[in-house]
């Protein structure tokens, strides 16, 4: 896919080949087209044996909880198998993506099941702007002052994006990107007269969109991966708060992928 940039004729018209694929927007389409049923599990300390379903509703986001008995004692072995029968009460009601616990143990026995969780990574990398300029101000360097890198494998449509926001905004940008990069980083130059240096400068804060050799800096944001890494930030909404004992950022994920969360409707805070 070829991006051009740049009215036809225009000097500063240029194709830059980057392999942006396209995704829809969060908010693009209705809530039931986006959000498919969503599963919670949770482990209760109550005594039973049987995992206990309850419809309910998360942000407005119809839910299906799934209450797992684990009193304290209880043997692994067991509590494994009356996991596997709330995860497959889950998946026969339609279930796929699931809620839970931050600590929550038993991944890989509702994986097992075809249950999966909520992916974090598109979000984190849309909220790459906002986690760097958070990362400035926990460490109190004014923009005007800062270097803030990019870091990835290839220039995906997040880092293309985050590039175009930031270099305004802060003093050096630095684009880590093999090969694609160079071309970004002189398109930048050219539409914006951004600072843009090369590759292994020293940044305040690095944004990592995929594994790179430039994951270094004083604060370094891995927004990539199964568990993204914040490094030490915490984003919750401006507005309302949100349930206990459901991990934070999946849910977010969530909210924002449905469209109820808006990046400027989040806050991020130091841990």
């Amino acid at each position: 896919l070829f991006l051009r940039i740049g009215g036809t004729g225009s000097s500063r018209s240029r194709c830059l080949r980057f392999s942006l694929r396209h995704k829809p927007a969060p908010g693009a389409y209705p809530v039931s087209e986006v959000v498919d049923l969503v599963g919670i599990v949770a482990l209760e300390a109550r005594k039973g044996r049987r995992p206990a379903l309850e419809e309910g509703a998360v942000w407005g986001m119809p839910a299906l909880r799934a209450g797992v008995p684990a009193p304290p004692g209880l043997r692994e072995a067991r509590l494994r198998r009356r996991t596997e029968r709330a995860a497959a009460a889950l998946a026969r009601a339609g279930v796929r993506r699931v809620l839970a616990a931050e600590d929550f143990p038993l991944w890989p026995v509702l994986e097992a099941a075809g249950l999966r969780p909520v992916e974090t990574e598109p979000f984190c990398q849309a909220m790459a702007v906002p986690l760097a300029l958070a990362a400035l101000r926990r460490a109190r360097i004014l923009r005007a002052q800062a270097t803030v890198a990019l870091a990835g494998q290839r220039v995906s449509r997040p880092l293309f994006a985050a590039a175009e926001a930031l270099c305004p905004q802060v003093r050096r940008l630095v684009v880590d990107v093999p090969g694609e990069g160079e071309e970004l980083a002189a398109w930048l130059r050219e539409e914006y007269g951004a600072a843009v240096l090369p590759p292994g400068t020293a940044a305040d804060v690095t944004a990592c969109f995929g594994p790179a050799g430039g994951e270094s800096g004083d604060a370094v944001l891995r927004l990539y991966g199964p568990a993204p890494q914040l490094d030490g930030l915490r984003l919750l909404p401006e507005e309302g708060t949100l349930p206990p004992g459901l991990a934070p950022l999946p849910l977010l994920a969530l909210l924002w992928e449905c469209g109820r969360l808006r990046p400027e409707q989040i806050r991020i805070f130091p841990a």
